[in-house]
């Protein structure tokens, strides 16, 4: 479906629903002075992320970062992530692309979400987990309690064979998880004024989600924006899409 409409609903309505966002600030939000960080750069692992780093992939240290506030139960999330992969492989070391968490109040299980990809990346497979949530989150979006954490486990193993499901149960619930989800979405409230998701920042200028209308137009809106921050950075712009070829090759012999 070429159609972004489903994303466009999701962004729509939960735009609408930044005004019960705000009263859903987690409980961390109240003790922590967030003025002392800057949410258009990374935030290295503390006290109060639960000691977790953001999850950055490219290069950590680029001079133009791609920040994303997402929620693993909305529909339009689901919808652009296979974009957002895109183009991180697209633009590798050039930019530090970075997930933060934040899960909205209506989507019962969005922290349970969030908890099995943290839960994930203590094992080392943060962006699998994420990937897989989203590309399989009709199979656990209505679920709960022991059903729900049954099906992140089985997801787990899937990607992680070799991984060790019984720990992944276990960190579920992990007091320093908490802290790391509690810290994203308040400093998405708080410093990003983030009211819905999937929300963009690049170099701390946000990207026009709204106005999108297929996925494609979403990922030229993001693409043109980096290219200009690349440009301002005096680095390469235009992203390398030469593997697309190659996976697309691999397939037709498959």
């Amino acid at each position: 479906m070429n159609k972004f409409t489903i994303a466009v609903v999701a962004v729509l309505i939960l735009l609408f629903g930044g005004l019960v966002v705000s009263s859903f600030l987690q409980k961390s939000g109240d003790v922590i002075d967030y003025s002392q960080y800057d949410a258009n750069k990374i935030v290295h692992g503390g006290e109060y992320t639960g000691d977790i780093d953001e999850h950055v992939r490219g290069k950590a240290d680029s001079e133009v970062v791609f920040i994303e506030y997402a929620d693993l139960q909305c529909p339009g999330c689901a919808a652009v992530m296979p974009r957002i992969s895109v183009l991180t492989k697209a633009y590798g070391d050039r930019v530090a692309f970075v997930f933060r968490n934040f899960p909205i109040s209506g989507h019962q299980n969005a922290r349970a979400a969030s908890s099995a990809v943290e839960s994930a990346g203590f094992q080392g497979y943060f962006w699998q987990m994420l990937e897989t949530l989203y590309s399989n989150q009709s199979s656990w979006n209505v679920l709960s309690g022991s059903t729900r954490t049954d099906k992140f486990a089985e997801l787990f193993q899937e990607i992680a064979p070799e991984g060790d499901v019984e720990k992944f149960r276990k960190d579920l619930t992990d007091k320093s998880i908490e802290k790391k989800i509690n810290f994203d979405y308040n400093l998405g409230i708080k410093n990003s004024k983030v009211t819905g998701t999937p929300s963009f920042f690049i170099n701390g200028e946000a990207v026009d989600v709204a106005s999108a209308e297929t996925q494609d137009e979403l990922r030229e809106k993001i693409e043109e924006k980096i290219n200009e921050k690349l440009k301002e950075a005096g680095l390469e712009t235009g992203g390398n899409y030469d593997f697309l070829e190659e996976e697309e090759s691999e397939t037709s012999e498959e």
